[in-house]
């Protein structure tokens, strides 16, 4: 009884597996896959209205780029050097994300995990003590999320590929490890 279980369990998982497929979602349905890279020598923080849960009631849009005031913890996510976060993975393609938000851009932040743990949300809020804003629009978005290798946009510090998106700090402003150029 308890081999057929085991092979019961091998299976299932076999199966699962196969009709998740490469880059498709259950039954071959197309997924839509959202990651930020972090290719700084130090752990970042992410934030952004495109990370669910999307706030239909408030959302903070573009061209809107304050910080809300209370701590965003479902919205926010921690990226370690050289790792990239995989923040959303549906069915729903990037037209319809960008469309749920009510505007053609948004905005992603990235903070220093260590300021954030140090200051506090409100310190930082307050302080906007970000180290990179994009402001992406849905085109912008589309058009390197289709030309670039999977889930190397965006990133941190930005690649020459991103060097014509609207951000602040300017491109050229960190080097390839995320520090600041003289």
């Amino acid at each position: 009884m308890q081999y057929i279980k085991i092979r019961f369990c091998i299976f299932a998982t076999l199966l699962c597996l196969l009709l998740q497929g490469c880059g498709k979602g259950w039954f071959g349905r197309e997924v839509t896959e959202m990651a930020f890279k972090n290719n700084a020598n130090y752990p970042i923080t992410v934030y952004s209205e495109l990370i669910p849960p999307i706030n239909f009631y408030d959302p903070i849009v573009y061209p809107d780029t304050t910080l809300p005031y209370q701590f965003p913890l479902s919205k926010m996510r921690d990226i370690r050097p050289g790792f990239f976060c995989i923040y959303s993975q549906t069915e729903v393609d990037i037209p319809s994300r960008f469309g749920n938000l009510n505007s053609d851009t948004v905005s992603i932040f990235v903070f220093s995990t260590d300021t954030l743990s140090l200051l506090g949300w409100e310190a930082v809020r307050d302080a906007y003590n970000i180290i990179q804003r994009y402001d992406i629009s849905l085109n912008e978005y589309i058009s390197l999320y289709t030309n670039l290798p999977a889930r190397e946009f965006p990133s941190f510090p930005p690649t020459p590929e991103m060097r014509n998106i609207k951000m602040w700090p300017p491109y050229g402003t960190y080097d390839s490890l995320g520090h600041p150029n003289n």
